[in-house]
């Protein structure tokens, strides 16, 4: 028989992650825990008690007050929880992210399910902190090395303002329709999507924005040989799905915009539907 015991830090411990590895070979083994399950089994129990804020192969509740996100799943087995979860959080403001994550907008908070959450009784449960900083809306799901995604999902943070900036820009004509009415509001500065009746398979595709300056010169530098500024977006971070109606708002550059050009496009493929108008949008 054999038995080795290694001393832990001082300071607060939620998991621990080991395993054998060769030089050679890489990993020969691992394994991984949380150091106290009791938690994730509260944090199952508490999220099974309201509907999920977003539904995939995971159910997910987003606690706002503790800035948490929960995962859970009925049944669950440890082979579901194997493939590993990434989590891409969008911020308010670019200048929140660490300057390595400021090129691609989103903060990398990719984690094991097996160091944050237990799998007990057939059920699974995961519970992951967010940034303090403000929060646009999270993208999560796992992903097979090298094979892709396997499952993804996005809510927007807080869904209130969704809802609030589809009842004022139904109060209006539109500046333009296409398969969503844009709402162009230049005092606030910010394109609002909205589309009534809209369900989640109206949203799935991603969204390409191209916004055309007065000026070429206040393009950023590596946008200038394009012409236009590139504000593609996800609509599940930016908006929300109420009531058979979505919304979506996203924030304007502070320059002078002649023109907009936005729709969807099929990742790898061609464009589901594309629209365009002048903004005459002065600079802020």
């Amino acid at each position: 028989k054999c038995v080795a015991s290694v001393p832990l830090p001082e300071y607060p411990v939620a998991s621990v992650r080991t395993g054998q590895r060769t030089r050679e070979e890489g990993e020969l083994w691992d394994a991984a825990f949380p150091l106290d399950p009791a938690p994730y089994r509260a944090a199952y129990a508490d999220a099974a008690s309201r509907e999920p804020d977003a539904r995939a192969q995971f159910d997910l509740h987003l606690d706002r007050a503790r800035r948490t996100l929960t995962f859970t799943r009925t049944p669950c087995a440890e082979s579901d929880i194997q493939a590993p979860f990434f989590m891409h959080v969008t911020p308010e403001r670019a200048g929140d992210l660490p300057k390595e994550r400021r090129t691609s907008g989103f903060d990398n908070l990719g984690f094991d399910f097996r160091m944050r959450g237990v799998v007990f009784d057939g059920k699974c449960a995961a519970q992951v902190p967010l940034p303090v900083y403000a929060i646009v809306g999270v993208r999560t799901g796992q992903y097979a090395r090298g094979e892709g995604e396997l499952w993804d999902a996005a809510l927007p943070f807080d869904p209130a303002p969704y809802r609030a900036a589809y009842a004022e820009a139904a109060s209006r004509e539109p500046d333009a329709r296409a398969r969503f009415d844009l709402h162009l509001d230049g005092a606030r500065r910010t394109l609002t999507f909205t589309r009534t009746p809209c369900a989640l398979s109206d949203v799935q595709e991603p969204f390409f924005l191209h916004v055309t300056p007065e000026r070429a010169g206040d393009l950023p530098g590596g946008r200038r040989v394009y012409g236009y500024d590139n504000l593609d977006f996800d609509f599940r971070l930016r908006g929300a799905i109420f009531d058979g109606k979505c919304a979506a708002q996203v924030p304007l550059p502070e320059y002078a915009i002649a023109s907009i050009r936005t729709g969807q496009f099929v990742r790898g493929g061609n464009e589901v539907w594309r629209t365009e108008f002048a903004a005459g949008l002065p600079s802020s």
